[in-house]
């Protein structure tokens, strides 16, 4: 099957998966239907994952085009996992909330299933090593972009956390009720994963604009 024609199954399916998965409220399909569910959504996401990499050993042989090196496969891989993150948290984050503003009894499945996502990126990343181990792992460029994701990064957390402070101290209080320990504890968490993934971005479009140039 073409890559492309592989990319344009297999990319909906990967969103369809997640939003499954981790989006939709827990439907109780018993335990041989979630294995079947998860099984099928991890296949899929292989799947990609290997058709990404023959795109870019494709890429490796091809005169014309620059090779995707190391730190531009990790810095994109960590933009998607904590784009996913970022994403599944804000949507199911304020069900973490009760009424009374405590944690809710829905707070532990959001948290194994965030936790999930951490594992499989720390998978992706184990086997991406372990195929890049005769690789260069660093070098001065990707010193330099790592510094400069590095700093806008702590330039946008300064500013989440600036903002943050301003908002709740000249807020009045009327619009303030939502601002319990649970949820402001929500959206610190947010702000630490935007940036993160705001210099995963950085670093990655730094690397593909690096590849272009060469």
């Amino acid at each position: 099957m073409p890559r492309s024609l592989r990319y344009a199954v297999l990319v909906p399916l990967s969103v369809l998966g997640f939003y499954v998965l981790f989006v939709l409220p827990d439907i109780d399909l018993g335990w041989p239907g979630g294995l079947a569910l998860l099984a099928g959504a991890w296949t899929v996401w292989y799947l990609l994952w290997a058709t990404l990499q023959e795109s870019a050993a494709a890429a490796k042989a091809g005169e014309s085009a620059a090779p995707v090196s190391p730190g531009e496969q990790r810095a994109w891989i960590g933009a998607a996992f904590t784009a996913a993150i970022l994403l599944y948290y804000a949507l199911r984050g304020p069900q973490m909330v009760a009424a009374d503003g405590t944690m809710a009894p829905e707070a532990s499945a959001i948290g194994r299933h965030i936790g999930m996502l951490v594992v499989g990126w720390l998978v992706v990343m184990r086997v991406l090593r372990g195929r890049q181990r005769d690789t260069v792992e660093l070098d001065e460029r990707d010193r330099q972009i790592e510094a400069r994701a590095g700093n806008w990064a702590r330039c946008g957390l300064s500013v989440f956390v600036i903002a943050l402070a301003v908002m709740l101290a000249f807020s009045p209080l009327e619009r303030l009720r939502w601002a319990g320990p649970v949820a402001v504890s929500i959206v610190l968490v947010c702000g630490l994963i935007a940036t993160s993934l705001l210099e995963y971005a950085v670093a990655g479009v730094a690397y593909w604009r690096d590849r272009r140039g060469s």
